[in-house]
């Protein structure tokens, strides 16, 4: 996983974390930090793994789940897509961390179609839907103390397709 370690380590990737801690300081909702980050990697995978991908790498699964939310700043910032911003975002870290071309074209669109908001005409990629729901996997919504004010709870999966 040497292009992942690449990734993590990359300047630019670091700054977009930062850049997404300052507006969630005081936010009592879910956070957007590293480790929702390596989170939704890890599920990411292990979802490819249960569909028998053989065709989509570790690294490029874990690449997508750490690069997802990097451009969520930009959203709180100027009311952007955070998944569009963030796909080409991504693009540059991907390249300095040893991505191919194709590699890199596979993750910006599964980065670009993690929050559905893509045209309903058009399927999802496998890793693409796999990001998704590990996204949403990724929370313990039922643990939450704000659960009862979060808007995104309608779009979280049944607790049960963790533990089954």
């Amino acid at each position: 996983m040497e292009r992942i370690n690449r990734l993590i380590f990359d300047e630019e990737y670091r700054l977009y974390l930062l850049k997404n801690k300052a507006p969630e300081e005081t936010r009592i909702f879910c956070k957007h930090d590293f480790e929702h980050l390596l989170n939704v990697a890890r599920l990411t995978y292990l979802l490819l793994l249960e569909e028998g991908c053989p065709f989509i790498s570790k690294e490029q699964a874990y690449a997508a789940g750490l690069l997802h939310d990097i451009g969520r700043w930009k959203e709180y910032l100027d009311g952007v897509d955070h998944a569009e911003y963030g796909a080409q975002l991504a693009e540059p870290i991907l390249h300095r961390s040893g991505f191919q071309p194709e590699e890199i074209d596979l993750i910006v669109e599964a980065i670009r179609q993690h929050r559905g908001k893509i045209d309903p005409q058009e399927p999802l990629s496998p890793l693409g839907r796999a990001l998704r729901q590990a996204d949403q996997l990724s929370r313990l919504c039922f643990m939450c103390t704000a659960l009862s004010d979060c808007k995104q709870i309608i779009n979280r999966p049944n607790i049960e397709g963790l533990i089954s």
